[in-house]
């Protein structure tokens, strides 16, 4: 794991309205970081591979929802989605769904029940698997680990997602939740590192601030000791 500062020069920082590519979306990610992995110098030591495609970072108190404790999967869904939506897998005209539109999309499917909607209730890779079917049409695959320790044997199938094009991917546990952007994975010894999105940064849209914190890092699989 990359112990040392990542710095970043404050001109790297990208918002969706920098490309006239995005226009029809550019709004709803307007001010956003954009693939803020972009900043980082990545060294991979083994086999390698890496989400490729633009994505917008979404984090803890944005769109002033407060929802540090309990959004954090919430965040990483919205992170995939608008992986899709710049890979034109999801219309143009369709918004990120906010926190609000992924609860009412599991009490409209019978998930959960009626009061769940404005709650602050966690949820996890099923019920967001049941929203990227619902209201996108697309499949998602559930991988499961007994702990955060056993997540290297996911590592080879998480490196062909990647190099087939795959979306940045949710992982959770308890109750909280991360974005994986990558794997490095040393084949001999089975170990392996990850590429990690923190959707519990709570800072401002400043991307130097966002990767010399690590919340955009290089990190080792005992970061999800909590799975």
């Amino acid at each position: 794991m990359n112990e040392e500062p990542i710095s970043a020069d404050d001109d790297t920082i990208v918002s969706a309205t920098s490309d006239d590519k995005f226009e029809p979306f550019s709004k709803e990610m307007a001010g956003l970081i954009i693939s803020p992995h972009d900043g980082i110098k990545i060294q991979p030591k083994h086999k390698y591979a890496i989400v490729c495609g633009k994505y917008a970072y979404y984090h803890y108190g944005q769109q002033n929802v407060d929802d540090i404790g309990w959004g954090c999967a919430y965040r990483s869904f919205q992170t995939v989605c608008s992986w899709l939506k710049f890979q034109n897998y999801i219309d143009a005209t369709k918004a990120i769904p906010s926190h609000q539109q992924i609860q009412q999309c599991l009490v409209d499917i019978g998930d959960k029940p009626s009061n769940f909607v404005g709650s602050k209730k966690w949820i996890g890779s099923l019920e967001l698997s049941f929203c990227l079917e619902t209201m996108f049409g697309i499949n998602a695959k559930i991988l499961s680990s007994k702990s955060g320790a056993d997540l290297a044997e996911h590592a080879r199938a998480l490196i062909y997602h990647f190099e087939n094009g795959g979306a940045p991917v949710m992982i959770g546990g308890g109750q909280l939740a991360h974005t994986i952007l990558g794997v490095d994975y040393n084949v001999r010894l089975g170990d392996c590192q990850f590429l990690v999105l923190d959707p519990h940064y709570t800072g401002t849209e400043n991307l130097s601030e966002i990767l010399n914190g690590g919340c955009c890092d290089i990190r080792a699989s005992s970061l999800f000791s909590y799975l």
